[in-house]
């Protein structure tokens, strides 16, 4: 028998236990063609609106678009998470610098808050670019982008250049004992 043959053979007998075990499959599953329900994603056809369906944790609900019944995502709903945690000593951060922490999220993650010390007290600020959501850094007298070069003013958030049109969020901040705290919301 050649190399050519035997793969052929291979191939063949490959084929056959396929075809065997999905004729088992088949028979075991009442001659349905999964033994699951069918995958529902959005945008999907769907036959009675106003029914729900959940799938791996998401609730989809049929509905009535552009004349068709389609499967739709029901919206999330959020909690908004508020905590408070100590995130620098107050002597690390001199006037008119700038430092950039991360900040513990309960439950897991963190969250990065850019810190600059002014004349009027402690600015606390989300690190993340309003245009893409890149992080900010401190460049020379502004809080500059890495990825498009927007550019905000490190004592208010507000965009001095673009392609950002919104300012940074500002996050609530204090200081006691000696230690700065910066108060995280998520909204």
């Amino acid at each position: 028998m050649g190399g050519g043959s035997r793969l052929l053979a291979n191939n063949s007998r490959r084929a056959f236990l396929t075809a065997s075990l999905a004729g088992f499959a088949w028979m075991f599953n009442g001659g349905s063609a999964g033994a699951v329900s069918p995958t529902i994603t959005a945008g999907s056809p769907c036959k009675v609106k106003g029914r729900q369906r959940t799938v791996n944790g998401v609730t989809f609900v049929c509905r009535q678009q552009k004349g068709k019944l389609v499967w739709r995502r029901t919206p999330a709903v959020v909690e908004e998470l508020v905590f408070t945690a100590r995130v620098l000593d107050g002597a690390a951060l001199e006037l008119g610098k700038t430092q950039i922490v991360d900040v513990a999220v309960p439950g897991g993650g963190t969250t990065g808050v850019v810190l600059t010390r002014t004349e009027q007290g402690v600015t606390a600020l989300r690190v993340n670019c309003t245009h893409v959501g890149f992080p900010v850094m401190r460049v020379g007298k502004v809080l500059e982008c890495e990825l498009h070069g927007s550019r905000f003013e490190p004592a208010t958030g507000e965009v001095v250049l673009g392609p950002a049109v919104r300012p940074l969020q500002r996050y609530e901040v204090s200081e006691a004992d000696g230690g700065i705290f910066v108060t995280v919301r998520n909204s």
